[in-house]
């Protein structure tokens, strides 16, 4: 039996409830042959739109129909939307599909029951500390566990007699910087409540620093309440009172419900997992003995964190140098496989790097404009690919497969995928293996930031590089027959003067050419006959000498320069050429501007002592005299 795939998607934001979410899910199916794929990304309402979106369109990397099941994490995926548009895939690919967080109708929810956690928290606060006037710092406007830990405060409020209005809620879209300021406003204006009750943990200690930033402390002050017990908030002082949702039994429930879904079970609409209210210091009790002793625990535990967050941060320093390095996506591959196969302890032994062949090249590179945002091409060029310690030489995969090499006689593993971007441009994904750790640190996020900085700034280097080399190249062509002209032609005679001096001989030759009877065209049929008479000269010299760069240096005269198969050919392509011109020349049934007369004189280089400048006056004297001999005419 093939093994079967569970697809996962969420933000990483609230990371320790991600992690321990995780663990559930792997810890429960342990014994079940799955592969389980996390489509992870850190968008915010806090950055630009186009950003936003950039790191939000990891979630249409998927083939939802390659996979047996599929678990949103809906209250970690904060965006109308998003949730649904991976629920109508899974529906239409006939992949069971299930909602953790928030009820989406049509599917089976796994959700938090928020009002009893949440009503033992606001009445523990009015009864045991005898709070009057509270604040609730919610999260969205729109997140529906926000939304019923609001209405549970609020019905508690008014039963006990308190006032509840629109002034005691502020809408923070879980942005701790809009947290912060808010109560720092509050703190200014005299405006304290007794009690801040919190949409998270995070939110909670932020109010904690904005507090002692101004000298006033929380209980003593005013009480501070979180959600979510995650284990930062408990070994911060003071401990955070706060709602424990046990983020490991949802993971754990959710891939039990999901296997059961997969091998053909029912199970209910709506399954609600209840959560316990835990007091602590910033409401004015004492912790409890184990979050005593996490505290204690808690320098290992911080510096096993930091250590992972300086890890990333200073590994991808030196991937953005080498990136910053590079001109090219060649080149960036090159240094990506050397750097990171020496050193790869963060990736670990299974890391890859996948970009959009088409997306992640600039627009004069591939002259394709980007317009599709939002959806990845049928194949993905692997950049860089570390399988089991070993790098795999595969250029390209099928977006379906995801991961490069994956077979199904590897151990079970998370594969965990997040965006490689610019703006809202989709470059690509990242791919990491087995990284809980990274993920509870967010060092992950680390660096993917770091990444994604460093491709967009080579990006727009190689944009620029793009544009100085076309503008470049434009000074190097002629305007009317677009050969190239007489600077162009210089600089590369200076090329091969100087080759000839150091080696002393070389595979050269010249050729240069007058067009006859210019002047005569010009006063008899008019300037725009001329130029036509110019075009169609220098057109049967392109023909003929079709492996060399053509050369117009003055109004009439043109050069070739006979280098490697041009060397070579010379002979022949030059009787291909005096052919082709006789046989224009007396064409009666042709125009006149297109019966062209061409003086030409070739020259080969013969080594020192003679130079390139001698080579080049030989074949002079030998145009001109040619020029004399020829009678070709107008008519």
């Amino acid at each position: 039996m093939a093994r079967k795939k569970i697809a996962i998607f969420a933000t990483g934001w609230a990371s320790d409830i991600l992690f321990h979410f995780m663990e559930g899910m792997r810890d429960q199916i342990k014994d079940y042959d799955a592969d389980m794929y996390l489509f992870m990304n850190y968008g915010t309402y806090g950055e630009t739109e186009n950003s936003r979106h950039g790191e939000l369109n990891i979630f249409k990397l998927p083939d939802i129909s390659t996979f047996d099941g599929v678990v949103i994490i809906t209250n970690l995926i904060d965006f109308p939307g998003f949730a649904e548009d991976i629920v109508e895939r899974s529906k239409k690919a006939n992949v069971p599909v299930i909602s953790h967080g928030r009820i989406i109708p049509g599917i089976p929810n796994v959700i938090t029951d928020n009002s009893a956690g949440t009503k033992d928290l606001t009445e523990h606060l009015i009864k045991e500390h005898g709070v009057k006037k509270l604040m609730f710092f919610a999260g969205a406007a729109d997140n529906d566990d926000s939304n019923a830990r609001l209405e549970t405060v609020r019905d508690v409020c008014l039963e006990n007699g308190l006032d509840f209005t629109d002034e005691n809620i502020f809408y923070t879209n879980w942005d701790l910087n809009t947290s912060q300021a808010k109560t720092q406003e509050l703190i200014k204006n005299h405006n304290l409540p007794d009690a801040f009750v919190c949409a998270n943990d995070e939110i909670a200690m932020v109010i904690n620093i904005a507090l002692d930033n101004f000298g006033l402390s929380c209980p003593k002050d005013v009480i501070v309440t979180g959600f979510d017990h995650i284990q930062e908030s408990q070994i911060f002082y003071p401990s955070i009172a706060s709602v424990d949702q046990n983020s490991y039994e949802h993971g754990s429930i959710c891939a039990e419900k999901i296997v059961e879904l997969i091998e053909g079970g029912q199970i209910d609409d709506l399954i609600k997992i209840p959560c316990k209210f835990i007091p602590g210091e910033s409401c004015g009790c004492k912790s409890s003995q184990k979050i005593l002793d996490q505290r204690l625990r808690s320098g290992t535990i911080s510096f096993r964190k930091m250590q992972l967050s300086s890890s990333a941060t200073w590994h991808t320093l030196n991937l953005e140098r080498i990136i910053m390095d590079c001109e090219s996506y060649n080149d960036i591959k090159r240094a990506l496989t050397d750097s990171i196969t020496n050193e790869h302890i963060f990736e670990g032994d299974n890391f890859h790097i996948l970009f959009d062949p088409t997306a992640y090249r600039s627009e004069i590179e591939t002259g394709v404009s980007i317009t599709d945002t939002d959806t990845y091409s049928d194949k993905q060029d692997v950049i860089y690919s570390l399988r089991n310690g070993k790098v795999q030489n595969i250029r390209s995969v099928h977006t379906k497969t995801l991961v490069p090499g994956i077979s199904e006689d590897d151990e079970k593993h998370l594969y965990v995928f997040l965006p490689v971007h610019e703006r809202e441009i989709r470059i690509g994904y990242l791919c990491f293996v087995d990284c809980y750790d990274k993920i509870e640190s967010k060092a992950i996020r680390e660096y993917c930031e770091r990444f994604n900085s460093a491709i967009e700034k080579a990006r727009k280097a190689m944009y620029l590089k793009a544009i100085n080399d076309s503008i470049r190249e434009l000074s190097h062509v002629d305007a009317l027959t677009h050969v190239k002209n007489r600077t162009a032609y210089e600089t590369r005679l200076e090329e091969i003067r100087k080759k000839a001096e150091r080696k002393g001989n070389l595979d050269f030759g010249i050729i240069l050419f007058d067009v006859n009877n210019l002047k005569k065209i010009n006063d008899e049929l008019g300037h725009y006959a001329g130029d036509e008479y110019i075009k169609n000269a220098c057109k049967l010299i392109c023909i003929a000498f079709k492996n060399s760069p053509v050369y117009r240096i003055g109004g009439d005269e043109f050069v070739v320069l006979l280098e490697g198969k041009a060397f070579d050919l010379r002979d022949e392509q030059m009787q291909s050429f005096i052919d082709e011109m006789s046989s224009v020349m007396n064409n009666e049934n042709i125009s006149p501007e297109e019966r062209v007369s061409i003086a030409y004189g070739m020259s080969i280089f013969k080594g020192a002592p003679e130079t390139i400048d001698d080579c080049i006056k030989r074949a002079d004297e030998t145009m001109y005299e040619t020029k004399k001999k020829m009678k070709g005419s107008v008519r």
